[in-house]
């Protein structure tokens, strides 16, 4: 008997069920779609790692020899260690001059290349190399091509035995570029046979370790007699944190979204459960008079939001993992990193969430229930004494007798139903926000491309330098061009002269010539020139080292020996390349060679790409082609905001007005018969959802920035892009509302229209 009262209450208030349904259901395909990517991502990480036999520290330095390992290895939880040296080289101008880091060993034990097509890596066989699957496929290269790698001023030609892959570059991306562009990056594994006998110098010892590998400093310290630069862990590797940080923004990304919907769906049970029971007074009297237990009514009515939010976590699960985890398992695992079988992924922790959303969709229930059910039943058989009529909040306004009727009908409507309001107001906050989030991230797209490509890079041309060019050789053509010369290289700083490695951050140097075709931006994103005697550091890395302009920043090349102090000019900010910017002359100063790696001009360069010292000769056109290439998951983003956004809107707005329209069909036909047209109701359930919306609109506003911030900062230390919202953005958003708004409005003009009078009033009797 209560199963079929079940399935007609159901039916009766089948759009209120539907929304708990779609609500809890998009809670749950929001969680498991995100957490598809996420576990896949972490299960395959994890899998890859055991197999590579993935390196825990990397010790930098120059000239390691055997007696170092072997001191190394004696450390005690030290597993297993091995000596490689790394260079960054360049590809043939045919390959793009892509960055190419080669990696020379004479062992494979730690950190072994992953074979995805070829022969096994073979540090004995000196005529291969073994190249990144990845830069391969773009190239369309082929097992048993020559390829030419341009190193330490040498062409090495090899013969292509393999392609691989490495933990170390589950994400690649070249210096100049702001995202992964597979044509641009690569790395390579060859013999150290390959080398000429004077260019085998070991700047490694990459070691396997028990527990956390920065706890071995001490030990490792004594063991080389602090003869080292520094030790990472795999934090300081960007190609392998760069993965980690995503899956973390996307781990929160599964709760942040789900409660939003959860939190919807919680003020519809409310709601709707509320009004339910109390329009089914006189049946849970009966009932009890009966003789049947409040405990079995209570059961009866909590079984209403435990099926309805039960069963949308079902499919919930079904579609999260089978169309949007399936989907970013695609994009991130197939385009934009590189980790072998990442697939969808499902743990326990998702039943768990389940049970959860079902929890607390049920007890929703219980708190609506529980009074009605404390009523005793002889006086549950009677109905409900009319409220008594107060005044409400609004009539103590002094204008309030000059207002319209609708206005005072809609006030007084809203100060009896708070709940029903808080719902209408909330969730349109909720869905504006969603929606400026999502129109923001290509804003700050625009935004970031307007200040990289039209601010910092002040030149029309980029033109890539070989590793043999001499310096004589690139200030002749930089005269030519009036261009000025760059070049860049990795280092660490650090805040003190005596740093433990937790102190040290792993970053980019950046020596320009100051003539401002290379631009540095002040925190503002403001250019600010660079004082000759000072440095210029980048905000993430400013404030993770706690320095302030005026401060020293301490410094050291990868294969430097000793740290050197610098003055902080200002406090800079970059969307890429972060770390320091510092004058030739000062670098120079400090005792280091300069040699470019680019020369950046306003004049047309394309000449220059005949000449022996040039690898490549960049337009800014093929830079911003390559840019809005990458940006193109941007897309995914704004369709996914959008389309949640509208979704939440539309249930909100439509759960409003349909509690509205049933709480007052008796109101809205007293109106009828006392002449009022069926517009002019339908213009009284308008008003109060356009009102609620615009409040809901203007509480949206400016919590759209914050979530996108931290969507951009949670790409990790070495990406800063600064987000931006266009006021045509927020003016768009709010549109989109209104529009939504005003069309649920449409869906009720019919039900009005039909509202049949007579029966409604003799209801009333």
């Amino acid at each position: 008997m209560l199963w079929k009262k079940m399935l007609r209450d159901m039916r009766t208030n089948f759009a209120q069920f539907l929304s708990i349904l779609i609500l809890s259901m998009v809670a749950m395909w929001c969680y498991t779609g995100f957490q598809a990517n996420v576990i896949g991502g972490n299960r395959a990480r994890k899998g890859f790692e055991k197999e590579t036999v993935f390196a825990d520290g990397w010790i930098y330095g120059s000239g390691f020899e055997e007696d170092d390992l072997a001191a190394v290895r004696r450390i005690d939880k030290v597993t297993g260690a091995q000596l490689r040296t790394e260079v960054l080289g360049k590809a043939d101008e045919k390959y793009n001059t892509a960055e190419v880091y080669c990696y020379f060993e004479d062992k494979a034990e730690v950190t072994v290349p992953y074979v995805m097509e070829g022969s096994a890596y073979d540090p004995d066989d000196e005529e291969g190399i073994w190249l990144f699957y990845r830069f391969a496929d773009v190239w369309d290269l082929k097992i048993g091509d020559p390829f030419t790698v341009h190193v330490m001023g040498q062409d090495i030609e090899k013969t292509i035995r393999g392609f691989i892959l490495t933990p170390e570059y589950e994400w690649a991306c070249a210096s100049s570029d702001t995202d992964t562009d597979y044509h641009n990056i690569g790395f390579a594994y060859l013999s150290m046979k390959a080398l000429p006998e004077e260019y085998r110098i070991n700047n490694e010892i990459i070691f396997t370790s028990e527990g956390k590998a920065l706890a071995l400093e001490d030990s490792i310290a004594k063991a080389l007699e602090d003869d080292y630069s520094f030790i990472g862990d795999r934090k300081s590797i960007r190609g392998y944190y760069q993965l980690s940080d995503e899956l973390a923004q996307h781990d929160s990304f599964s709760y942040i979204f789900s409660m939003v919907f959860i939190s919807i769906a919680l003020l519809v049970i409310v709601t709707t459960m509320k009004r339910m029971i109390a329009q089914q007074r006189t049946q849970i009297g009966t009932l009890n008079a009966l003789g049947m237990k409040k405990r079995k009514i209570l059961s009866h009515y909590l079984s209403y939001s435990f099926i309805i939010s039960a069963l949308g976590c079902v499919l919930g699960v079904v579609l999260g993992i089978n169309t949007l985890g399936a989907l970013m398992v695609e994009m991130f695992g197939g385009e934009y990193y590189s980790v072998p079988d990442w697939r969808p992924g499902f743990d326990y922790k998702s039943i768990v969430f389940a049970a959860v959303i079902v929890l607390i969709c049920t007890s929703a229930s219980y708190f609506s229930c529980r009074q009605i059910l404390k009523i005793h039943p002889s006086e549950a058989l009677r109905p409900a004494a009319a409220a008594a009529a107060k005044p409400c909040i609004f009539e103590k306004l002094p204008f309030w007798d000059r207002l319209s009727f609708n206005t005072r009908y809609n006030l007084r409507d809203i100060s009896r139903s708070k709940m029903r309001a808080f719902m209408g107001v909330f969730g349109t906050c909720m869905g504006m926000m969603i929606m400026t989030l999502g129109l923001g991230a290509y804003d700050t797209v625009d935004y970031v491309k307007q200040w990289y490509f039209g601010d910092i890079q002040n030149y029309e041309y980029q033109v890539l330098l070989k590793d043999s060019c001499t310096v004589e050789e690139a200030e002749e053509l930089r005269d030519e061009a009036e261009g000025e010369l760059i070049s860049m290289d990795m280092i660490s700083i650090a805040a003190d002269a005596h740093p433990t490695s937790d102190d040290i951050i792993s970053c980019k140097l950046v020596i320009t010539e100051g003539r401002e075709l290379y631009c540095v931006s002040g925190v503002d994103l403001g250019l600010r020139p660079l004082k000759a005697g000072t440095v210029a550091l980048t905000m993430k890395q400013a404030k993770k080292l706690g320095l302030t302009e005026g401060d020293t920043v301490y410094w050291k090349t990868a294969t430097g020996d000793k740290w050197n102090a610098s003055e902080i000019g200002f406090i800079s900010r970059h969307p890429n390349n972060t770390g320091i910017t510092i004058l030739r002359e000062d670098y120079e100063a400090a005792d280091f060679t300069f040699r470019p790696a680019m020369m950046v001009s306003k004049k047309d360069c394309t000449s220059a790409a005949g000449r022996e010292y040039v690898l490549a000769v960049h337009s800014m056109t093929d830079l911003k082609a390559a840019f809005d290439k990458m940006m193109e998951v941007m897309d995914l983003l704004v369709y996914f905001m959008v389309i949640f956004s509208v979704l939440l809107i539309v249930i909100v707005l439509y759960n409003s007005g349909n509690l509205s329209f049933n709480e007052r069909e008796k109101e809205f036909a007293t109106l009828k018969v006392l002449g009022f047209r069926s517009s002019a109701v339908r213009k009284l359930l308008s008003t109060q959802n356009l009102w609620l919306s615009v409040i809901g609109i203007i509480c949206g506003i400016p919590l759209g920035r914050a979530p996108l911030q931290a969507m951009m900062d949670s790409n990790g230390d070495s990406v800063d892009w600064p987000c931006y919202i266009a006021p045509r953005t927020y003016v768009i958003a709010a549109a989109f509302v209104m529009l939504v708004s005003v069309l649920v409005g449409f869906m009720f003009s019919r039900r009005i229209k039909r509202i049949d009078m007579v029966e409604v009033l003799k209801g009333m009797e």
